[in-house]
């Protein structure tokens, strides 16, 4: 079970028993540590002070005794005699300390060297490694610490043994030591010590092991009495803690998933018996509660008040999943599905496997969850009737659409409008071209007239009545021509796409204006850019939109001579056609205002105020838009319109 998993009670229990294990622990370490150095502290003391003084009576034998003995050795002419028990330094002390440890015990004295004159004072190992530690340290005057030896912990204290000049006697020569020493210590060679050489050491060693073992059991008492003192510590906190933490925390608890469960309500006090901390709490659970409960009231007028106006818009609005399925729906959207419409979701699908080549929801749907981006269109359903349809998508926090929110609106009656605006708009710009276009019909039918004057009232050759009946056939062509355009541009038609070259929109819309253009000696500059693909739209639609464009520019600059400059290019897979003009550029106040039904600044009967209107609809409908700068210098329309 994870920690965090654990209720805050079992989470106070394990953590102060923790803290009183460890407490007792680094406690009961703490003496046993300080008891063991105190231990190793006095006895070292001991120890230096058993040394010195065995030093002392060393240098006593050695400085004041021998020398005395010698003398009377040697006056009484027996100069080969030697007291070991006067003049041994050695042996002198071995002899104080086996009757010190006869009154006061443990305490061992060795003084040993790696080749002594009596064989039983042969350095050990652990000597031998203190001969060789002062051979590489020779500044240190003594070494103490803590060792085994023979399986058990000793405490030593050592000094070096250094060869002096009165030492050599007796550790020299064979010939110069005493005849009644080598009668006593055999030997047959020489010593090869030299003056200021360490000859062996003498130590002092206490075993301590029992001693650090009534330490480990005072520190282990130490331990256990410390361990069931604040055990009962521990439980008496653990009562006050229950009692004063707990409790009421279990009481709020409880409380809290009674609210999240439902079977308690959310606008309820408790009471707070005391001032602390808990009782604070209490308190501000209570202000929460109210407060919450006042929010939760005005989120559910809020929530009805947002539901009331969802279900009172009229157009069609949904939630929609991305398997296609709908989870939220206003009455309109649920009215449509009742009614088969095939511009709202009526079921389960998959959006990943569905008819390519039947245009439906699906096919917008999947278009928003790969583009990740929202989508509009302009759409005629199976059942004859136009709907704009709008899909915005919903996003997790990694980006991914989880939700699509679907708005649709039924546009028939509004297509059926803009069409007859389209229509107005055409007859005012037939009208406005009427001038040009019965310029274009009298040259011809004038020189018709002409031809036939002459095939009637003059006698003439075959060859000359062919010239003219050919003129008179010429000029037919010509008006037949005319005529065809202009009834082509004024017929009423649904929208017919089909691919066609918008450079050659913009030379058919220069024919129809040609007369214009040339009355107000206005100069034509055309950019049309061959690099520009063919691309699916209503032709007869965009030529009036062009045309709408055109007849704005040579009306702004007002029969004054001026440039118009026509530019086609490709961007971004967007087709752009723009047209400037040099006139004095849309004043600031009426820009806005420009696309606005109805709205003119000519005088009354020169305009219908819907070129613009109109042109702004017929673009949208083919998913384009069209933008516009201005300056006193001139105006620029840019039609964009998306390549297929």
């Amino acid at each position: 079970m994870k920690l965090k998993n654990l209720s805050l009670n079992t989470k106070f229990t394990l953590s102060i028993s923790l803290i009183i294990f460890a407490f007792c622990v680094i406690f009961s370490f703490l003496i046993y540590y300080h008891l063991k150095q105190k231990v190793i502290e006095d006895a070292n003391e001991k120890t230096r002070i058993i040394i010195t003084q065995i030093d002392a009576l060393g240098n006593y034998v050695k400085e004041e005794l021998r020398p005395a003995i010698f003398k009377l050795l040697h006056e009484t002419g027996k100069e080969d005699e030697f007291i070991v028990e006067g003049m041994s330094t050695t042996h002198v002390r071995l002899s104080v300390m086996k009757r010190f440890n006869n009154k006061i015990g443990n305490y061992i004295y060795k003084r040993v060297s790696l080749d002594p004159i009596n064989p039983e004072h042969k350095a050990d190992a652990l000597h031998v490694k203190l001969i060789e530690y002062f051979k590489k340290n020779p500044k240190n005057e003594s070494w103490s610490g803590i060792v085994k030896s023979e399986g058990q912990e000793i405490l030593i204290m050592a000094k070096p043994i250094i060869v002096e000049k009165g030492c050599l006697i007796c550790h020299g020569r064979v010939k110069n030591a005493p005849k009644a020493l080598l009668k006593i210590f055999p030997r047959s060679k020489d010593f090869t010590w030299k003056e200021g050489e360490i000859m062996g050491v003498e130590s002092v060693s206490l075993p301590i092991a029992s001693t650090l073992g009534e330490i480990k059991g005072v520190a282990i008492s130490t331990f256990l009495f410390g361990v069931v003192s604040l055990i009962f510590l521990f439980v008496a906190l653990q009562g006050a803690f229950w009692s004063f933490v707990i409790k009421p925390l279990k009481r709020l608890s409880s409380l809290f998933r009674g609210i999240v469960n439902g079977t308690e309500p959310l606008n309820q006090t408790i009471e707070a018996k005391t001032k602390d901390e808990i009782g604070e709490l209490i308190f501000s659970f209570n202000q929460m509660a109210k407060y919450l409960y006042e929010a939760q009231e005005v989120t559910k007028k809020y929530a009805e008040t947002l539901q009331t106006i969802f279900e009172g818009i009229t157009d069609p609005l949904a939630l929609v999943n991305p398997d296609c399925t709908v989870e939220m729906t206003n009455y309109a959207y649920r009215t449509w599905m009742i009614e088969g419409r095939a511009a709202v979701f009526n079921g389960k699908c998959d959006s990943e496997r569905f008819d390519p080549d039947k245009f439906c929801c699906v096919h917008f749907l999947k278009k928003v969850i790969d583009t990740k981006k929202p989508f509009s269109e302009y759409w005629e359903g199976d059942d004859g009737r136009h709907y704009f349809i709008h899909l915005y998508p919903i996003f997790d926090d990694k980006g991914n659409v989880i939700k699509v929110v679907h708005y649709v609106k039924d546009i028939t009656e509004k297509r059926k409008i803009e069409e007859q605006m389209r229509i107005t708009e055409k007859l005012a710009a037939i009208g406005q071209l009427s001038a040009g276009l019965a310029h274009e019909i009298n040259n011809p039918l004038g020189g018709i007239r002409l031809c036939l004057n002459n095939l009637v009232s003059t006698h003439m050759d075959e060859e000359t009545k062919k010239r003219h009946i050919e003129v008179i056939n010429q000029g037919l062509i010509k008006i037949q021509e005319i005529i065809k355009q202009l009834l082509d541009f004024s017929k009423q038609s649904e929208l017919v796409i089909s691919v066609v070259s918008v450079n050659t929109l913009v030379e058919n819309v220069l024919k129809l204006t040609e007369y214009l253009i040339s009355k107000n000696g206005i100069k034509v500059i055309k950019k049309l850019s061959p690099d520009v693909p063919e691309i699916m739209v209503d032709s007869n639609k965009i030529e009036q939109v062009f045309l709408n464009i055109v007849l704005n520019a040579i009306q702004a600059m007002d029969g004054k001579e001026g440039t118009l400059t026509i530019e086609t290019y490709l961007e971004n897979n967007n087709c752009y056609i723009s047209f400037t003009d040099t006139g004095p550029g849309i004043p600031v106040e009426i820009f806005p205002k420009i696309f606005d039904p109805f709205f003119t600044t000519k005088p009354v009967g020169e305009g219908t105020g819907l070129g613009l209107s109109v042109s702004k609809s017929i673009v949208e409908q083919h998913n384009g838009r069209i933008l516009v700068e201005t300056s006193p210098k001139g105006t620029t329309f840019t039609v964009e319109l998306p390549v297929r």
